[in-house]
């Protein structure tokens, strides 16, 4: 039997984050791991200053991070992941022989899929934030519907509705005949209070269906409109429909009890839910924003802990769960959960923001500005990150 001894023999607390997959490793082992398994997600952090820094801190590993400098300057993408896989002895030939093939494959691809790609896999992990800019930057490789289409649907997940019209409208001009784009720009436009626009938009989807489910899609549509027009009745209507026809979805299932808490009809919202076939994660986050909005805060900060402990330590919902404790006035309880989510992510914008709310209400006035100071300049820094 062979032993293999880690590299880094010392005890070592320091994570570093991979940022796209949001996964944290504690030694160069689990970072080769991680590397070769999400080696396209991880184009930005695997040779990056803070892998080097971290390697050479919390790792004591000044040998190797002397070698990561050198291995960024390499203009092959795939020699720089076959680099940094053999800085140990730790992957077998085969193995990387293997991840060459399948990296040379995918470099003969045009540039925009594969950050089009990155950005799917944000939107699919619930990162609209991530996703928005590599769509952006995607497009600067030549228009195209699809990212345009996807484009639109992270900038809705992110409340900027005329920007996602603005995006729908160029997919439409490219993709006049495609159903999804049509129907996404009808809900960006619903969002607008285009509602004219969007009629017109879903009856185009509608009269060109072709099956059942964009028949289903069509009439959600038509109840999302309602609700835009505060025809609430008249939207549980459309969106029973919808679910009649293609079943529980969950936009469906949430949109349905969205319109249930408008109405202020909270117990309503919350049996709308029940729908759901799997009570996952999802599921106990939109309990807890309902209960939130009928004002019982003890019941969302209960259905927040179940989403975490079903979804593992994320940190987002610690920061949910801050809020909520928050303003219950539990300001000892905010003050752990948010520290919990600090732990998880430093860099998180919305931790950050959340301690400064807890803060003010502690009365330290100094540190709510410290940190409203802090995270005022991390913004702006990555703002310029995105546009270059």
């Amino acid at each position: 039997m062979e032993f293999l001894l880690c590299a880094s023999q010392r005890d070592n607390a320091e994570p570093f984050h991979f940022k796209a997959t949001g996964i944290r490793v504690y030694s160069l082992e689990e970072a080769l791991y991680h590397v070769y398994h999400y080696w396209k997600q991880s184009a930005d952090d695997f040779l990056s200053a803070e892998m080097a820094d971290w390697v050479n801190g919390a790792l004591g590993l000044s040998h190797i991070a002397s070698r990561l400098a050198p291995l960024s300057e390499n203009e092959s993408f795939v020699k720089r992941v076959t680099g940094f896989l053999s800085l140990i002895d730790y992957f077998g030939e085969g193995e990387l022989k293997a991840l060459e093939t399948e990296i040379t494959d995918w470099e003969k691809r045009l540039e925009w899929e594969k950050i089009k790609e990155r950005a799917d896999y944000s939107m699919e992990r619930g990162e609209p934030e991530k996703a928005v800019p590599l769509y952006a930057r995607a497009l600067r490789y030549g228009e195209n519907p699809a990212i345009y289409n996807n484009l639109c649907v992270a900038q809705m997940r992110l409340g900027q509705f005329e920007e996602a019209y603005e995006s729908a409208s160029k997919a439409l001009s490219l993709a006049p005949d495609d159903a999804a784009v049509i129907l996404n720009a009808a809900e960006a436009a619903i969002y607008c209070q285009r509602f004219d626009e969007a009629k017109e938009f879903i009856k185009r989807a509608d009269d060109d269906a072709n099956g059942p489910v964009v028949h289903g899609e069509a009439i959600f549509m038509r109840g999302l409109l309602a609700c835009g027009q505060k025809k609430y009745s008249k939207s549980v209507e459309y969106i029973d429909q919808a679910i009649v026809l293609n079943g529980p979805d969950r936009f469906y299932v949430f949109a349905q009890a969205d319109v249930y808490a408008k109405m202020r009809q909270y117990d309503k919202a919350l049996s709308a839910l029940e729908l759901l076939p799997e009570k996952n994660a999802d599921y106990h986050i939109k309990r807890a924003e309902l209960y939130a909005a009928s004002g019982n805060l003890s019941a969302a900060a209960k259905s927040t802990q179940k989403a975490i402990f079903l979804k593992g330590n994320d940190a987002l919902l610690w920061v949910s769960l801050a809020m909520y404790y928050r303003m219950d006035y539990d300001l000892h309880s905010a003050s752990g959960a948010i520290l919990k989510a600090l732990a998880l992510d430093p860099g998180c914008e919305r931790a950050k923001l959340e301690n400064a709310r807890i803060k003010k209400g502690m009365g330290r006035t100094r540190e709510y500005q410290s940190i409203l100071n802090d995270a005022l300049r991390s913004f702006k820094r990555k703002y310029r990150e995105s546009e270059a």
